[in-house]
């Protein structure tokens, strides 16, 4: 993990990578305005996605990872002294109970029939980083199955309050672009490994309120779709990177409808209606 988040990208040098998942999904639909965007601040839902992967595949280190703060606020100079400090040593700032719930959470998962065999026969936090056109390139897997146990799946520890049942899941997946992920993390790992092909990706899901833990795989519809993203997002990413970025939307005039999903309600009222 030291590894891989030590390599970051330098937007005034694209050519110097690294070539990351996130950061492909906020660069491609608008290179222009990533540019000039504003590094990403951590939202609560962040931090206790990274609090409960670290306390899922690395509770060793969780000491060195997270520090409870003894502050009901940051508001005096000591307080925000001690944030600061916390913040520069790159460890999550967390209330005891959140340690609590995440270490239950963890704990859910290690007894969950599938998710249990999964962790007990994988390595933890492996960096993946290779070199795509001359550029770089990174991603960090959750858990890859060791070489005794290896059944050819990628998996990843998603923290979700959005429900585990079938129809949200799959609005997850759509919405936070995990099918990007799969493939992205997928191929990259196939691109260096020199023996061991990856066939398959799948999520370990677990909502941190319920502590309810659901396994699923993707499939591989959507992979190759999310091959498809990436290919033409890496395409807009080398460009940019030897030619500069320049605003999409420079010259001409385009016309849009209205979503597909729209179109369907909008005409269905109609013919209800009319």
């Amino acid at each position: 993990m030291d590894d891989y988040h030590a390599l970051k990208l330098d937007k005034a040098n694209l050519k110097n990578g690294p070539i990351s998942c996130s950061m492909l999904k906020d660069f491609a639909r608008n290179p222009y305005a990533w540019l000039r965007s504003k590094p990403k601040e951590s939202t609560p839902a962040m931090n206790t996605g990274s609090l409960l992967d670290a306390a899922i595949t690395e509770p060793d280190r969780l000491d060195e990872i997270v520090a409870i703060s003894p502050f009901d606020s940051f508001r005096t100079k000591e307080a925000r002294e001690w944030k600061t400090e916390q913040e520069s040593a790159n460890r999550l700032i967390i209330a005891p109970e959140s340690l609590q719930n995440a270490l239950k959470c963890a704990e859910a998962v290690r007894s969950h029939k599938e998710a249990g065999r999964i962790l007990s026969q994988s390595e933890a936090q492996t960096g993946v980083f290779g070199n795509l056109y001359g550029i770089p390139a990174k991603a960090l897997v959750d858990l890859a199955p060791k070489a005794e146990h290896w059944d050819e799946t990628l998996w990843d520890i998603k923290s979700t309050q959005a429900g585990l049942d079938d129809e949200s899941v799959r609005t997850s997946i759509s919405k936070w672009g995990w099918w990007i992920q799969a493939a992205w993390y997928r191929s990259l790992w196939n691109l260096v490994s020199p023996d061991r092909h990856c066939e398959n990706f799948g999520l370990i899901l677990i909502d941190p309120n319920t502590r309810e833990v659901r396994v699923v795989t993707m499939a591989p519809d959507a992979i190759i779709l999310g091959n498809r993203w990436i290919k033409v997002a890496l395409k807009r990413f080398i460009t940019a990177a030897h030619e500069g970025i320049k605003s999409d939307y420079a010259s001409g005039v385009t016309q849009l409808d209205v979503m597909p999903w729209c179109a369907m309600n909008e005409d269905e009222w109609i013919e209800r209606n009319q």
